[in-house]
């Protein structure tokens, strides 16, 4: 039976993210790797996120943080809505928000992504959280103003 993949791709999970997560191929391109890691919050994979986060974060120390968030927050869906390639070839950006529940509250993180590409592999490494009004359009594309959909 197919299942649609959770990073919002539209794509069966098989064709998609699963490949990255049982580690049968590497993430072409930044976007890819995210759609990845979003999935890999769904289905509770710490495995690939410390993999695909850059060794000098040292993830490793991040291992217990995961695994207790995974206890207490649901995933309600990932939109990017901006992927790019700097001026240096080996590093991109993926802009997204992802939404989520929270002990049954909703929130919502928005970022901009940093990608660094090393020995033909991408790694995610930092980003950066954009700031917006209250009565700013909602960058996840909803149509609505920031403070009645993502700000919460």
């Amino acid at each position: 039976m197919s299942q649609l993949c959770p990073c919002g791709s539209g794509m069966d999970y098989s064709l998609c993210c699963r490949p990255y997560l049982s580690g049968e191929r590497l993430p072409q391109a930044p976007s890819q790797l995210m759609r990845s890691r979003y999935t890999a919050f769904v289905m509770h994979d710490a495995e690939w996120l410390i993999q695909s986060w850059h060794p000098q974060c040292q993830p490793e120390r991040l291992r217990a943080d995961l695994d207790a968030g995974f206890t207490t927050t649901q995933w309600l869906g990932l939109t990017l809505f901006e992927s790019c390639e700097s001026s240096e070839k080996d590093e991109g950006f993926v802009s997204f928000v992802a939404r989520y529940q929270d002990k049954g509250t909703p929130g919502a993180i928005i970022e901009r992504s940093r990608f660094l590409r090393e020995n033909g592999r991408w790694y995610y490494i930092d980003g950066i959280r954009p700031i917006f009004g209250r009565n700013d359009p909602c960058p996840c594309a909803s149509g609505k103003k920031f403070k009645k959909c993502c700000g919460c």
